[in-house]
């Protein structure tokens, strides 16, 4: 594990990551905030285009999906109901140390995810053809088209052939890249906080990049790296909290001001509503 988060800090660091494919390597350029910003334009002219070309904007099939009776206002309410409460949950989870508790929890959450995945695996059926999602899929194909190389100076673009074959494996790798959790607890690896600490007030000097370069995952490294620098100067934190990244990041003073008492009540309860619902909570429980 520790290897992983050192293997992931380099490559963020470094703006690169190499991608080994049937014993070959491959170099992938990590993307940059303002190259991401120029494909938002770039994105935001291919739906113009689609709709002048008479593809339908979601909205709009979503509009028919509801008038042929395929799709639901109160469907869609329930996906916005859901995750709301998969992100509270999940926070709630996060500050739970009984191990049976926090295990009825997760229990609880998946249920949750697989009702949210369903519900939205129902809609992209719908939507799989809009304009925006074609004009989604041309910004990712560009983006990635021009971020894979064959040497690590990045001067060969690879070819349209070995990009497709490349695509499922950089899939995976933005995926590892973009995932909060990992970023947090890279951000807390003591070869970068400690660095970090001793020059957050200028993270230039950490990472040297201006607006131009740096990367979305540099720009993520420090911030969330500031957030966790920010509570341990300012909040009263725990051992046990101190310790763990994620725990840190999610730590909030005044949540957890009141007494251990009114934490485990409020566990109780919820609790006792998860009983009450079949394992289920809702929205009006928190």
């Amino acid at each position: 594990m520790r290897q992983q988060l050192s293997l992931l800090l380099l490559d963020i660091l470094r703006g690169y990551s190499k991608i080994t494919y049937k014993y070959k390597n491959y170099y992938f350029k990590h993307f940059k905030i303002y190259d991401s910003l120029k494909l938002e334009e770039f994105e935001l002219d291919c739906v113009h285009q689609a709709k002048k070309q008479g593809i339908k904007s979601e909205e709009q099939l979503l509009e028919q999906a509801i008038k042929r009776g395929n799709w639901s206002n109160q469907e869609e309410a329930s996906m916005k109901d859901l995750k709301w409460m998969i992100g509270k949950s999940r926070k709630a989870a996060s500050k739970i140390a009984d191990n049976n508790t926090k295990k009825a929890f997760e229990d609880s959450i998946q249920k949750q995810v697989d009702e949210l995945t369903e519900l939205q695996t129902k809609k992209n059926q719908f939507i799989l053809h809009s304009a925006e999602n074609l004009a989604k899929r041309k910004r990712v194909n560009k983006e990635i088209s021009l971020s894979l190389f064959y040497d690590e100076e990045m001067s060969e673009i690879i070819s349209e052939e070995d990009l497709i074959s490349l695509i499922p494996e950089v899939n995976l790798l933005i995926d590892n890249l973009s995932s909060s959790e990992k970023i947090i607890e890279v951000s807390y690896d003591p070869s970068f906080f400690d660095l970090y600490c001793l020059n957050y007030r200028q993270p230039s000097k950490i990472i040297d990049k201006n607006i131009y370069d740096i990367t979305i995952w540099q720009k993520n490294l420090l911030s969330y790296a500031s957030v966790l620098l920010n509570k341990l100067q300012n909040l009263d934190i725990p051992d046990d909290i101190k310790d763990d990244a994620l725990k840190l990041y999610n730590y909030n003073q005044k949540e957890n001001s009141s007494t251990d008492d009114k934490v485990t009540e409020g566990v109780s309860d919820l609790r006792a509503k998860m009983a009450q619902n079949g394992g289920k909570l809702t929205a009006e429980d928190f």
